[in-house]
């Protein structure tokens, strides 16, 4: 009865009233704000475990503070990460993905992080954390609403122009906005490259190529949640094999390969295949040396280079 009292308090936590109206899905969301002309606030939490993400809705987002800064200019969308059993076998798989890879596209490492997004979904800021009080939060909801305007005076200016000028308007709209934001843009980065062929304004490579990388990293992602958990030697194999076939995939982007092939470095580890775990982590070292999980990976080798290799001569 206890556990069920408190799976039902959560669950009343969950769905308490907030100084944002609050929308069931993503969906949901994007048909309420285009219709009341609101942006979207896109809320990645933790409702029965992150204290900081209790501490953002309860001290923050239901404050009479954001009621009178912003309760009538969002509509509120949770994108939840429960740990409670029961609450996570309530979700189903495909919907466990779903957030998963929203969560990633985003680049949030940690919970509590809220995306700002328009009435039609186009992310303009992303904040991580919370902050001690709604003021110090409003603040950050200001200048997230500043980046917005940036991009939409920018984005406007472009539409009276052509060519190179056009270009780099566009750009200028873009670059006001975190990085993580503008992959999403794929129309605008399109429309850059077309016309700056020779990338002088840097945005090679995004656009439709971002969009490619896009589905390779849910593609991987839905791979590894397949065998997630699963640790026995057929399982471990079984995933190798996962890999190996993904990797002979043509045109992977860089950080898609390192991901793959860390991974399978990772189920060679738990095989006890050692030097075939450390030929894995050299290879997706290799592939994207500069990313940011480059340096987890490169403490691996060093590792192994340093205190295994020596031992196996």
């Amino acid at each position: 009865m206890k556990m069920v009292s408190k799976i039902a308090a959560l669950l009343a936590f969950s769905m308490a009233a907030t100084a944002l109206p609050e929308a069931p899905s993503m969906e949901a969301a994007l048909a309420q704000a285009s219709e009341q002309k609101k942006d979207i606030f896109v809320d990645f939490t933790g409702t029965d475990w992150c204290t900081a993400c209790i501490h953002l809705r309860s001290k923050i987002v239901e404050s009479d503070a954001f009621e009178k800064a912003y309760g009538d200019k969002y509509v509120l969308v949770s994108v939840d990460f429960p740990r409670n059993p029961q609450l996570v076998a309530q979700i189903p798989d495909e919907e466990k993905r779903r957030r998963e890879n929203l969560l990633s596209s985003y680049r949030i490492e940690g919970l509590p992080g809220v995306v700002l997004m328009d009435e039609k979904g186009m992310p303009y800021e992303i904040i991580n954390g919370t902050r001690r009080n709604p003021e110090d939060y409003i603040a950050l909801m200001d200048a997230g609403v500043q980046k917005r305007a940036a991009r939409d005076a920018a984005f406007a200016k472009a539409a009276t122009l052509t060519g190179m000028e056009k270009a780099q308007a566009l750009a200028e709209g873009l670059k006001a906005l975190p990085v993580p934001c503008r992959d999403k843009y794929l129309a605008e980065i399109d429309a850059i490259n077309s016309s700056d062929t020779a990338n002088t304004l840097g945005f090679k490579g995004l656009g439709s190529e971002s969009a490619m990388r896009i589905k390779q990293e849910e593609e991987l992602r839905d791979i590894i949640s397949g065998f997630r958990g699963k640790l026995d030697a057929a399982s471990l194999k079984a995933s190798v094999v996962q890999m190996e076939d993904f990797l002979k995939r043509p045109n992977l982007a860089p950080e898609v390969r390192q991901n793959a092939l860390a991974t399978m470095g990772d189920s060679y580890a738990l095989l006890g295949e050692y030097m075939k775990m450390y030929e894995c982590y050299k290879a997706a070292l290799e592939a994207a040396p500069d990313s940011r999980a480059a340096k987890r990976i490169r403490g691996n080798v060093t590792n192994f280079e340093e205190n295994v290799l020596p031992n196996l001569k």
